[in-house]
């Protein structure tokens, strides 16, 4: 059986991801019109084609299948379908704070060794405000406004940062998994779709203005890859569409 669907990309964020999956190829396109095959896993560390399915999730189905699934394919934007959802938590709430990592198939969460979120790719600055306190050196560089938005997130969850995943329903909620220094008592519980920041990180949570702003600020700079996302209350999406059209 080959599945349609799209991913987010995040840590750093790169936006939205269509996939065709046929099993033990996939492709790969962020605009629809040039595809990257690429093998998911070694098909020989499996004696039969139902082993295969039991461990993974899906049948080996032949490489020919997948051009046929690209030729064939549905309309994009594929449905989006990264249930599966890695949080860092709030040190003191342990509610879900930021985003670290998505997938489709449960069998592909990885188990956290680091739990540092990244909002930004190496080497690239681009996000400026002019709103940050003198106490925070009320610098309008680049490179320090990526700084305390990087070190504002990651220090709500520090000394000793814990991450969950999620299995996020249709009505939004989430099922609590595993983690990193997880409470046990948190595994299983069950959050509402209010629980979880509708975008990348939790925007509401803090205790300053000017920190809520950052948050905000950081999300209108992506605007119009996050407009992508299928899940957004019409008011997120009203405040997101002006900024496309601001010099």
């Amino acid at each position: 059986m080959i599945h349609y669907y799209a991913l987010r990309r995040v840590n750093p964020y790169l936006g939205m991801i269509q996939v065709i999956d046929a099993g033990a190829v996939r492709a790969y396109s962020s605009t629809g019109e040039r595809w990257q095959p690429r093998r998911v896993f070694d098909a020989r560390q499996f004696s039969t084609a139902s082993e295969a399915s039991h461990h993974c999730g899906f049948e080996l189905l032949p490489k020919d299948a997948l051009l046929e699934a690209i030729h064939n394919r549905p309309t994009l934007p594929f449905p989006q379908a990264d249930r599966f959802e890695l949080w860092l938590l709030h040190r003191e709430s342990a509610m879900p704070l930021a985003l670290l990592r998505t997938c489709f198939w449960e069998h592909e969460r990885e188990s956290v060794t680091d739990p540092t979120w990244r909002p930004f790719l190496p080497g690239r600055a681009h996000f400026q405000v002019t709103f940050l306190p003198r106490s925070r050196g009320a610098v309008a560089d680049a490179r320090h406004c990526q700084a305390e938005l990087e070190q504002l997130v990651n220090f709500a969850a520090r000394p000793q940062p814990s991450t969950q995943w999620f299995r996020r329903r249709e009505d939004g909620s989430g099922e609590g998994l595993d983690g990193l220094r997880l409470d046990p008592a948190g595994t299983g519980r069950r959050l509402p779709a209010e629980g979880f920041p509708e975008l990348l990180v939790d925007e509401v949570r803090w205790s300053e203005d000017w920190q809520r702003d950052l948050v905000s600020a950081f999300h209108d700079s992506l605007a119009p890859q996050l407009l992508v996302h299928q899940r957004l209350q019409d008011g997120t999406r009203a405040r997101l569409v002006p900024i496309l059209f601001v010099e």
